[in-house]
């Protein structure tokens, strides 16, 4: 008989620590980037961001919370919010934003976009998924570089100046 108690209490524990573990699990630790790509500028808050890619970034996944807050990293809701800001990359009139998914599966969503030149309009142009943490700064990288869609294009300035 006490066996049979000693068993069932241990089970019993054993099963309140998975339940807690998996409640509290956090997100994956990003590492910061060691190498920034020449003449991107690192941005960390939303706010900084231009007004056009806010609006596109909440229009397309939400609400993002800042950089290092809390969110919901699994499908445990605590807080209500499953999206975490990691960076925003800017060179030019591309802007990338590294973000993290909270959800039943964690992930690091990547996405691009490209600016008109007057600020109205940002254009999703790819996003990537990042398999790893330590994969998201490569990530980030390689969409600053490609191609975006000739739609995107403005008309040169009357004084014949190049973007």
């Amino acid at each position: 008989m006490k066996d049979a108690l000693r068993t069932g209490l241990v089970g019993i524990i054993a099963m309140a620590l998975v339940i807690v573990t998996i409640t509290w699990s956090a997100a994956d630790e990003i590492p910061a980037c060691r190498l920034v790509p020449t003449g991107v500028s690192v941005i960390t808050r939303l706010d900084d961001a231009t007004p056009s890619l806010v609006r596109a970034l909440m229009e397309r996944i939400g609400e993002i919370v800042p950089v290092g807050a809390p969110f919901d990293p699994t499908d445990v809701v605590r807080i209500g919010k499953s999206r975490r800001l990691i960076f925003i990359w800017n060179r030019g009139t591309r802007w990338v934003v590294a973000t993290e998914h909270g959800g039943l599966t964690y992930n690091l969503p990547v996405f691009a976009f490209e600016i008109d030149r007057d600020d109205e309009k940002a254009i999703l142009v790819q996003q990537e998924t990042a398999g790893f943490p330590n994969e998201v700064c490569s990530t980030a990288s390689s969409l600053l570089v490609i191609g975006y869609p000739p739609y995107i294009r403005t008309a040169p300035p009357k004084d014949g100046t190049r973007p």
